[in-house]
């Protein structure tokens, strides 16, 4: 029961450290995300109004 306990104990302590590695991760690629969002943005953009002149 213990050997139980204790392996619980290491399997929750590792996927602390691996949530919070992901979420680290995620919170330094926001520029990168919010980058290619605002290139997609005025992609669409400027293609609506070539669409819109022809």
């Amino acid at each position: 029961v213990v050997a139980y306990i204790g392996k619980l104990a290491v399997c929750g302590i590792l996927l602390a450290v691996f949530e919070t590695a992901i979420a680290k991760m995620r919170v330094f690629r926001v520029p990168d995300f919010l980058g290619a969002a605002l290139m997609l943005a005025l992609l669409g953009t400027l293609l609506l109004f070539v669409s819109r002149t022809l």
